[in-house]
Order: C-alpha cells, then sequence, then structure tokens
C-alpha cells in the first residue's frame, strides 16, 4: 500500500474508520502458525491485499505457515467488498493520515492493539507479521499495550516510523536502496537492502526471497 509525506489531509478519518471495525468479526481463525500483513490503508471501503501481496503470502504459505489474507484490521466489514487499487495521491494521503493518527490519537492505537490481540490470542505457536510502510509504525505503537502469546517474528518493509521493539519480537527490516519514502521515513537500522523503490521492493521476487529464509528459519 502507498505512502507519501507530505500527504497528510483528512487525519480524522482513521479514527472514525477504525471505530467502524470494532463491532466487525475478525476473520483470523484458530491456527498453530500464522503469517498476515499489516500495512497502512488505501482505501476507506476495504482492507483487500494488492495480488503482489497474495503472491507473498503464497509464497510463504509453503513454508507451513497460514496466510491471512485479508488486510489490517482483519475483520468481516474490511473483506465486504473487492479489491480494487487506487490511484497513487489518494492511496498516499489516506497513508499519511493513518500515519499522523497512530503518532497522534491515543484511541487509535488503542484499536490497533485490540485488532492485533486478537490475532495473537487466535495463533497459538507463531505469528510471522509482515509489515509494509506505515505498518511497522502501527506494530511499534500497539506492542506496549499487547498481551503476548506466540512467538512473533516481524519483517518491516520499506518501514515508515519506528521498528517494533520489546515483548520479545524477532525483527528483521528489508528496505529498497532507491525507497526515498522509507529512507525519509524512518532512521533506524537496516538488516537487508534490496533493489527497487517504495511502492516494488517489498513484493519484490528479491524481497519474497528474504522473507522466505526468515519464514524457514522460524519453523
Amino acid at each position: 500500500m502507498a505512502w507519501a509525506p507530505g500527504a497528510g489531509g483528512h487525519r480524522g478519518r482513521p479514527v472514525r474508520w477504525l471505530a467502524a471495525h470494532a463491532t466487525s468479526p475478525t476473520l483470523a481463525g484458530p491456527v498453530n502458525r500464522r503469517v498476515l500483513w499489516l500495512t497502512g490503508q488505501s482505501s476507506w471501503s476495504h482492507s483487500r491485499l494488492s495480488p503482489r501481496q497474495l503472491a507473498v503470502l503464497d509464497a510463504v504459505a509453503g513454508s507451513g505457515w497460514e496466510p491471512l489474507r485479508i488486510g489490517f484490521p482483519w475483520t468481516e466489514r474490511a473483506a465486504a467488498r473487492p479489491y480494487r487499487p487506487e490511484p497513487l495521491p489518494v492511496a498516499s494521503a489516506r497513508n499519511a493520515a493513518q500515519y499522523f493518527a497512530v503518532r497522534t490519537s491515543p484511541a487509535f492505537r488503542q484499536q490497533i492493539a485490540r485488532h492485533l490481540q486478537t490475532v495473537l490470542d487466535r495463533t497459538s505457536e507463531h505469528l510471522l507479521l509482515l509489515c509494509g510502510s506505515t505498518g511497522s509504525l502501527m506494530a511499534h505503537a500497539a506492542l506496549p499495550l499487547l498481551t503476548l502469546g506466540p512467538q512473533v517474528t516481524a519483517v518491516a518493509l520499506g518501514p515508515v516510523g519506528e521498528r517494533p521493539t520489546g515483548g520479545g519480537w524477532d525483527v528483521h527490516v528489508i528496505q529498497g536502496r532507491q525507497d526515498r519514502v522509507s529512507r525519509w521515513g524512518y532512521r533506524g537500522s537496516v538488516d537487508h537492502l534490496i533493489d527497487g523503490r517504495h511502492l516494488d521492493a517489498t513484493t519484490s521476487p528479491a524481497a519474497i526471497e528474504i522473507i522466505l529464509r526468515i519464514a524457514q528459519a522460524a519453523r
């Protein structure tokens, strides 16, 4: 999902959007080992994953992980409409609005943690969390509010905002060499540098290869 600095309008919309999911049932059924995406929001009407994001899940599923094939907050409401690519400027503004909501709204951070806690509670052994762009900041903000259960391996792909720290999580950061957005918004260490910009590095063959190595090592 896209993100661009400086597109910070409609900052209250993410809070209202996430509040609307409070009573929607989760799509996270009980599993032993789960892989899912946590990213910024490109659409307020659905959280369907792109074909490229689904391809990453399919690749990891071959290593024994159960994929959750919907994006945050992983609810029935999030899957109510089919996937439709959003215009880049619109998607970028929504991602930026969500970035600022994480920074400024305690209620928004609490709701992120609530949905993530539901996923943790329904994963008995190991969660592989693919944090695309603002997803890294969302995980970082939620982590102090979580009651941890299973082992968690987080992969921050093109992170914008802090790297998740604490809670015993095993965290890996992948960044594209031409990813100016992540270089602007993230100041932490990088574990893997690959070719590509912000929108293509996170689901590139090079990124999938690294994710697969991480997933296989975490088994």
